[in-house]
């Protein structure tokens, strides 16, 4: 699988909303059909990009990298 824009989107959108039901609910997804995607992007990139718990989704060391360099691409894309 290669990641793609909306996938940078998605890992964005959990961290900033620290809930992957808070950011299916932005993204105008399915909870489910976020967490298989999430599920889909950490095997693609071979580990986990947030740690999961009752409290919400805070991330990784990975997710951090990944999240670095989203923040930088996403906002390249739009212009």
């Amino acid at each position: 699988m290669n990641l793609e824009l909306r996938h940078l989107r998605v890992v964005c959108a959990i961290a900033e909303t620290g809930s992957v039901t808070k950011a299916a609910s932005l993204l105008g997804l399915a909870q489910p059909a976020l967490t298989a995607q999430l599920q889909r992007i950490e095997r693609t990139l071979g580990g986990p990009l947030f740690d999961r718990d009752r409290r919400g989704a805070t991330p990784t060391a990975l997710g951090e990298l990944v999240l670095a360099r989203a923040r930088v691409v996403l906002p390249a894309m739009k212009g």
